[in-house]
């Protein structure tokens, strides 16, 4: 609705450019003036060869190809005089004016020195009352035309100033003001969008269409701000700004319809910013026979933009209203256009040529429109997508925790069966190999009381280990060698070997296989110290070191080299299942002899 109402405010200002109203009642529209094309600055006499010329007067029909100065007279005939202020308005007047009421100078503008380009600006006078008589007065006007540009005098408006003044506004706000905060915002909005391209490098169409708002908002101020040019570069700057506005629309087109940029995209842009300088540089007739033939071709060159659009539009055929919003804009600034390229065509009458310039905003606003428009489009289908994405990804998540319950079953009954195949193997090579002795001796009857009770006593030493080994501790290891200790400490001091304990707090090892397997190590080198060393002293010792459990077992014997080179002897037979052991557990086993005695070392990874 925004846009629409813009679009009405815009073709309606440009409309009210070419059809001008009837005055309102009070104020006389004079249409009729002689003519003389004089530099002296002084006025020419009633006498003088006054030419009738009709007002609008363009130079470029009545004095072609000349420029300076001229004066114009003009008839007023008051019935009485007037008592209030007056106001002599001109809409039209290009270059500058100096306006004369019964040979009293009302003012206007400079007459020498930089030439003031601003025909779309309007101009007014003040006339105080006492130089207005009853009947005839005379009104002369002396103006100004700067070379190659399109000079002229419109219609004159003269009436009491409270009648005057609201015509002068009226277009003073619709030729001037209004462009001018339109030309602002699109400025703004294209600084904007470059801050958004700069972050967004890749995304050439923000860079683009900031270039377009930039340019052409400030190629519209030439309308209503004069410049301290020359009139080469002025036209310069007219005619080689439009080209690059239309180069930058073309880019924009392309980009915005999907389509690749040409590889001669980068020589099109670099001849619209060579021609600049290059129009700046030919004589100014040369510039003016340049004008018609430059507007026409950027007339052409739009209808082929507005052409790259239509086929877009009829091959997509999209639902937003974004592209065919765009089209109906740069339809309207078509129309806006071509106005303007029959007024320097002196197709309609004189005035000024700067109807195009509503176009920009409402171009511009549409093109907003329309990139907001696919990028909410966007965003809705990435909602969508995530939207999607995450039903999906529950899902899976349900079926993973399916599969997860099924491996986790299985995981437990492989775990199981593990450890039932351990207990039975831990029960086959300890209590099942001790039990089946006991039996043997027993039925042999080569076994008195005390080998039988000793066997036995084994049997049951291992099934306690067992049992320790499986207590659910975080600190089973500390529990286990502690019980072990408990069962031993008996045994060694009836053996007369005094037990040296030395177990650090910090040795922490859930329960498990690797606390029986230590258990099983300690067990074993006691056993050789009780059958084979004849010590009197035995030092247990376990500690961390660089992530290491090391567990040292001395005893003050007679040593274990002998037995070591013996294979058959039943003490090398438990030190290999101390070494198996501690390999099993990725560990070190080592025996050393000391004076006196033997030294048994395991170094086995926490990790382990």
């Amino acid at each position: 609705m925004l846009l629409t109402l813009l679009m009405g405010a815009i073709v309606a200002a440009a409309l009210v450019q070419l059809t001008r109203p009837k005055p309102p009642l009070g104020v006389i529209e004079i249409t009729q003036a002689g003519f003389i094309k004089s530099d002296d600055p002084r006025a020419p006499g009633p006498q003088a060869e006054w030419v009738t010329r009709t007002l609008p007067d363009s130079w470029s029909v009545s004095n072609p190809g000349q420029s300076g100065y001229g004066w114009y007279r003009m008839l007023l005939v008051l019935p009485d005089a007037p008592v209030e202020e007056w106001g002599a308005y001109l809409p039209t007047v290009s270059t500058t004016h100096h306006l004369f009421i019964n040979g009293v100078d009302v003012g206007g503008g400079a007459m020498s020195g930089p030439f003031q380009r601003t025909m779309g600006t309007p101009q007014i006078n003040l006339i105080p009352p006492s130089l207005l008589n009853a009947g005839r007065n005379e009104i002369l006007l002396r103006l100004r035309v700067a070379p190659n540009l399109r000079g002229g005098l419109g219609p004159l408006l003269v009436g009491p100033h409270p009648s005057v003044e609201p015509l002068y506004e009226r277009d003073l706000l619709v030729r001037v003001t209004l462009p001018r905060a339109l030309n602002l915002a699109l400025i703004f909005v294209g600084v904007l969008v470059l801050l958004l391209w700069l972050r967004r490098p890749s995304e050439s169409i923000y860079g683009v269409f900031a270039a377009l708002a930039i340019v052409w908002s400030l190629r519209n101020f030439l309308y209503t701000v004069s410049l301290p040019i020359g009139s080469n570069v002025w036209e310069a700057l007219v005619l080689g700004s439009l080209a690059l506005v239309e180069t930058l629309l073309w880019m924009f087109v392309l980009r915005y319809t999907g389509k690749a940029p040409p590889t001669f995209e980068r020589w099109a842009l670099t001849g619209a910013l060579v021609s600049l300088p290059l129009l700046a540089s030919l004589h100014s007739s040369v510039v003016s026979a340049l004008r018609l033939p430059w507007y026409l071709g950027c007339t052409v060159f739009s209808l082929f933009v507005i052409v790259l659009l239509i086929r877009h539009l009829y091959a997509r055929r999209p639902e937003q209203p974004g592209p065919w919003l765009v089209l109906g804009a740069m339809l309207v600034m078509l129309l806006l256009g071509l106005t303007d390229l029959a007024v320097s065509a002196h197709l309609l009458q004189f005035g000024p040529a700067a109807r195009m310039s509503y176009g920009a905003p409402l171009l511009l606003c549409a093109f907003v429109y329309a990139l907001a428009d696919n990028y909410f489009g966007t965003y809705e289908e990435a909602r969508a997508l995530n939207a999607e994405l995450e039903q999906r990804v529950q899902h899976r998540a349900r079926q993973l925790e399916i599969t997860y319950e099924r491996v986790r079953a299985l995981e437990h009954a492989a775990i199981l069966a593990s450890e039932r195949e351990r207990i039975m193997k831990d029960m086959h090579d300890g209590i099942g190999s001790h039990l089946i002795a006991a039996v043997d001796a027993v039925e042999r009857g080569s076994a008195s009381p005390h080998t039988v009770a000793a066997l036995l006593r084994e049997c049951i030493d291992d099934l306690r280990l067992m049992i320790d080994s499986l207590e659910p501790d975080d600190v089973a290891l500390q529990t286990s060698l502690g019980n072990l200790r408990y069962r031993l400490e008996p045994r060694l001091r009836a053996a007369g070997i005094a037990l040296q304990w030395d177990v650090d707090d910090a040795v922490n090892i859930p329960s498990g296989i690797s606390v029986l397997q230590i258990l099983r190590i300690v067990q074993e080198a006691v056993a050789n110290v009780l059958k084979h060393a004849e010590a009197t002293l035995l030092h247990v010792s376990c500690r961390l070191e660089e992530e290491r459990l090391v567990l040292r077992i001395a005893d003050n014997g007679h040593g274990a080299a002998g037995h070591v080179e013996k294979t058959g002897d039943p003490m090398h037979r438990g030190i290999h299942n101390m070494r198996m052991r501690a390999q099993q557990l990725n560990g070190e086993f080592e025996i050393a002899e000391r004076s006196p005695g033997t030294e048994v070392t395991i170094r086995v990874p926490v990790s382990a």
